[in-house]
Parts: structure tokens; sequence; C-alpha cells
């Protein structure tokens, strides 16, 4: 159960904030387009020669979309469609959308009639399988054409789809977490926004003494530990998970030790709610977005609800702190792919149709639209080099400024992600587990092992 939440968490709300995928969808809808009609009253869009200058006949793609209601629940895609059915008005757009569970399925079902749609969103796992069926397009051609696209995603997002020599898809949208801060908290008690877990450690000594809560954090929520799977990384989590799994190594090892001591030191000190064990994760949301918490563990998903707050003025976005006795690299960026945009391999079998879905694909990862992804608030998958009004949008400017920031280094995926259901689980309840005084940082780790050898 707790790892369906962290995926609806993940493939639903990631981007947009943690509204509730509601059933009143819009399954079959055409997408309208501004198309301008011809002086004879015929519609343009069947005799239009598109904004490239080629001749092109009308065609009609079909997409379908991972929640019920694609222009309210996902509006930097419905947007997006608009933009491009304005550029070229000769490409309908069979617009679909279903909730998670129900568009997995369907897309299932129809992979077994092949009958896919032309594009559609998929979870990896299932996506990878009608890759080997050989029931998606290949990108690597699209990728081939399209060099400045290709450099403008990070490679490693490219890489998360990539399959028997085989592009089968495309980041549809990024997972970005980390640790939110305010930084008029920081100012008031003359403390430096911490890049470094030992300011991380002094800076909550000090919230302490004066009644501040360093870190909101909801444990009823056991999936809500983005900032501490970022700060595993830092200790060499992808050094040593293949070893893990294959049985050479554990979770109980000297560096995750480390971290998890860590935790606890923080606990020690004070740095969480004092009812974080009854406190949910949207009310440790709250809290920081009321002025109670100094920083917040959580992603760009709760851009807008912070933008709309009365500290959005003062917000910052942070990949968390760094260790001086951590593993590898410390610049680790929590930015990965979450899920694919994919495209039916029949769609070959129609040159006209072939051309439409090259287009969308071309515009979607345009600057074109990445700036329609700017204007909902969301983070662009390419390099956005457009300009966001920090006047107006403070918080996701800052965001903006992040990922664009040199020097990190993002994964291959967030680790709870590449781990078994019951050891994921057991590494958000074994952390929160430390965060609660339960369990000792050894027994925490332990635990997971005892999932991992099952």
């Amino acid at each position: 159960m707790k790892r369906k939440l962290s995926i609806i968490l993940i493939v639903c709300f990631v981007i947009l904030g943690l509204a509730a995928c509601g059933k009143n969808g819009n399954a079959g809808e055409t997408a309208p387009a501004k198309t301008a009609g011809n002086s004879d009253g015929t519609d343009a869009a069947n005799k239009s020669t598109g904004n490239d200058g080629n001749a092109q006949k009308a065609v009609t793609l079909s997409i379908a979309m991972h929640v019920a209601n694609v222009k309210d629940q996902e509006p930097y895609m419905y947007g997006i469609i608009q933009k491009f059915q304005e550029k070229y008005p000769n490409i309908k757009i069979d617009l679909q959308g279903a909730d998670t569970q129900e568009h997995v399925k369907k897309m299932k079902m129809m992979a077994q009639s092949y009958t896919l749609p032309d594009i559609f969103w998929m979870l990896p796992a299932p996506a990878k399988e009608m890759n080997k069926a050989g029931l998606l397009l290949d990108l690597n051609e699209f990728l081939q054409d399209n060099p400045e696209i290709a450099a403008s995603i990070d490679s490693k997002m490219v890489n998360a789809y990539q399959d028997g020599g085989k592009q089968f898809g495309l980041p549809y949208q990024a997972l970005v977490t980390g640790l939110w801060y305010n930084k008029a908290l920081f100012d008031q008690y003359g403390l430096k926004v911490p890049e470094t877990y030992d300011e991380l450690l002094a800076a909550a000594k000090v919230f302490k003494k004066n009644n501040v809560v360093t870190i909101a954090k909801g444990a009823k929520d056991t999936f809500s530990t983005w900032a501490f799977l970022g700060m595993l990384t830092r200790y060499g989590f992808f050094d040593k998970i293949d070893k893990i799994q294959a049985g050479t190594e554990k979770f109980e090892n000297p560096d995750f030790l480390k971290l998890f001591n860590k935790i606890d030191e923080l606990r020690i000190n004070g740095a969480f709610p004092d009812n974080v064990t009854t406190l949910s994760y949207f009310q440790a949301v709250e809290m920081f977005t009321a002025g109670k918490a100094a920083m917040l563990d959580a992603g760009v998903w709760e851009t807008k609800k912070i933008e709309s707050s009365p500290i959005a003025k003062t917000v910052g976005f942070s990949w968390g702190p760094t260790f001086a006795d951590g593993a590898g690299n410390q610049k680790i960026a929590m930015a990965v792919a979450a899920a694919p945009l994919v495209a039916s391999e029949k769609v070959k079998e129609d040159a006209a149709k072939y051309d439409a879905v090259t287009k969308f694909f071309g515009f979607f990862y345009s600057q074109d639209g990445a700036a329609v992804m700017a204007e909902n608030e969301a983070p662009p998958v390419v390099k956005y080099t457009g300009n966001v009004d920090k006047e107006k949008y403070p918080v996701y400017a800052d965001v903006i400024s992040k990922l664009n920031e040199p020097g990190w280094d993002r994964p291959a995926a967030q680790p709870d992600l590449v781990l078994s259901e019951a050891v994921a689980n057991q590494l958000n309840d074994s952390i929160y587990g430390v965060i609660n005084g339960i369990y000792k940082p050894a027994e925490a780790l332990k635990l997971i092992d005892s999932k991992v050898s099952k």
C-alpha cells in the first residue's frame, strides 16, 4: 500500500501539486485548435501547408494520458497540444485521459490487441515490456535528426528509456525533490541557509532553542522521505546497490550507517516536529507554508502552493546538504526521469502519421514546449533558456535556477525506485523509524537487509 501511494505521488502529482485525479474525464475529447478559416469558408485545417512550408494532408493523432482530465490536471500538456495545433493546423489531436491505474490497464489491453494510441504516457516497467514485444517506436532516429533536443535533455534521463539498442521513450516529466527553505527564518536568527550537514545541524540547534521546527515532516505518510533518499546517494548508494541486491554487500554498511547516525543526531537535536509521528505529509506542508518551519522535505510539485503562500517571496529550493564523510560525489541533484512519453510502432506504417508524431515530439521537447511548461510552473525536461518573471514567480524562478545550475550531477533514478516494493517500503519505514526514535540506526538498516534477503 505504501509503495502504491509513493507511485501515485510520483506519476500523478509530481509537477503540479497533489490534486486528486478525478473521474470526470475528457476521454475521447478532441483538443480544440485555433485554426483560421479560408475565405471560402473551408476549414484551414484541411488545406494547410503548416508553418514549415511543406504541403501536408490532414492527419489525426491519438494521444492518451494518465489523468482523467488533462486540461485541469496536466495543464502544461494540454497547453502544448493547443500550441502544437496552432503551428500545425492540419494535425488534429484526439486527446484521451483516464486516471493512472485505469490508463495503465487500458494500455496493456490495447497492446494485446495491437491498437495502442499513436502517443501515450506509460510507467517505465510496462513500457519496457512493450518495447521488448516490438510495440513501441524507436526514437533513436528522432534524436539523431534533432541533435539540439538530444543535447538539451540530461543524458541519464534519456538513457533511462533505452533497452535492447532502442530508445523506446523520452522523459515526459522530471521528478525533482529536495529541501525547500524559508530564508526569512534563517535571517531572523542570523543563520546561513545550510549547504553542508554541519551547517544544518548547527541551524537545528538554534531553531530548537527558539521553538522553530527545522524540517517539517509527517511520519504518517512514510513515502515522504525524498530529501533523505537524496542524501543516501551522497553515501554511495548507486555504487553499492548492485552488490546489495546480489547479496555481497548490505544496507548495514559503514557508509549508510554514517547517514542514519546523522538522521538520529538531527532527531536528538530537535530538528523535526515534536509531534512528527502523528503528522501527515500534507500537515507538514501546511506547517511550512504557514511560516512555522524553516525547511520542508518535498518536491517541485509544491511550487504553485508555495508560490501562493504568505512566505513565497522568501522561499528557495535546495538539493540538500553535502557530507564531509560522504562517499563519492556530493553534488548530486535529485532530478530524474519519472515516466516516459512513448509512441506506437504502427505509426511508421503511415508516412503522414509518422511525420506528425515526429513533429509532436519535436515541439514537446523544443523551447516553445518548455515555455508552456514554464507558464504552468512545471520544470521543463529540457534545459530552459527562456526568462522567468522573478517578481511574479519567485519560487518557480528559484527552481529553474537550481535545475540549470552547473556542476551538479543527476543520478539514474530515485533510490527507492530501483528497489523491490518490499525493500523500498522498508527503506522509508526505517528512515522514519529513526526520525521517530523507534529504531536505532543499525537496527533500522538491518530491517532493510531482512527484506532484501527475502
